[in-house]
């Protein structure tokens, strides 16, 4: 199996592309920007994996021109797939589809939609867009049968994330003795190891026959609740201190997939809570 991702450099970009290898497929993986490295590209593919996206942050995912330009860059990813044959094109959305409803209710595939941050909606428009494409506009998808795959990847955590993700900081400073600043933290969460992320990304490259996937852990809780265990991992060193940031772009949202689809495939997670946060500490030189 021939498969292009494109993102390969990200953090779940990374992990995808080694799972895939070592489940013995052909990657090929491309920049940003893949019109660049055209000259990369095979005359024929199986799947396109896209997690390509500029600005991330919360300054990033709130400018309306950078979420413009990852639409238009997604949308050309999509119809160069349906040029090279491609059976599938696995998209990673977002949970930010779903928007900041603090209801305590699963976030079902097709369920409710309505994004509060400029990335929510541009990652919610490239699934709006991808259909007009498809059916109306390009006459390329007229005459193309390949399947088109949106998931919402919830929270993922683990070695290699950016230095500034929660888990990452919360091990720092707790090992430190410091206080740690944050948000209220009452939200619902859910974390996914990286090891099974990428392996259930792997499997929706494989299996998944079209349509929205939630992609999250099985273990949904408050995220203050998680804060706690990983205060009690690091030694119950510091102090989390509650209720002293500004929420993020997205708001206070309760993040608690249905992933009923993802387990219809075969799916189980391998990696607990615990030691996921074990061993991104010994990544970051802490034996917990």
């Amino acid at each position: 199996m021939i498969i292009i991702v494109t993102g390969a450099s990200s953090f779940l970009g990374r992990a995808c592309c080694a799972e895939l290898k070592r489940q013995g497929a052909q990657v090929i993986g491309l920049r940003h920007s893949f019109e660049e490295q055209e000259e990369l590209l095979p005359d024929k593919a199986d799947v396109w994996l896209h997690f390509a996206w500029a600005g991330l942050g919360s300054a990033g995912r709130s400018d309306p021109s950078i979420q413009e330009y990852n639409v238009e860059m997604t949308l050309s990813a999509v119809r160069k797939a349906a040029q090279l044959g491609c059976e599938r094109f696995v998209f990673a959305g977002s949970q930010a589809e779903y928007g900041h409803a603090q209801d305590g209710e699963q976030k079902k595939e097709y369920g409710p939609v309505s994004p509060v941050s400029e990335y929510g909606r541009a990652k919610l428009r490239v699934l709006e867009e991808k259909r007009r494409y498809c059916y109306v506009k390009d006459e390329i998808f007229a005459r193309n049968t390949m399947k088109y795959v949106h998931m919402r990847i919830f929270s993922v955590f683990g070695p290699g994330d950016h230095e500034h993700s929660l888990i990452n900081t919360l091990i720092r400073g707790f090992e430190r003795g410091e206080d740690i600043a944050l948000g209220s933290c009452e939200q619902l969460w859910n974390y996914m190891y990286i090891d099974d992320a990428a392996r259930a990304v792997a499997l929706v490259c494989s299996k998944a026959d079209g349509g929205i996937i939630n992609v999250g852990g099985e273990d949904t809780k408050k995220l203050k609740d998680y804060v706690h265990r990983v205060w009690e991992l690091t030694g119950g060193k510091g102090r989390a201190v509650f209720g002293m940031r500004p929420d993020n772009a997205e708001g206070p949202a309760d993040l608690s997939p249905d992933t009923g689809r993802l387990r219809e495939l075969g799916f189980v997670c391998a990696t607990g809570f615990d030691d996921g946060v074990i061993m991104t500490a010994k990544s970051l030189g802490y034996i917990l």
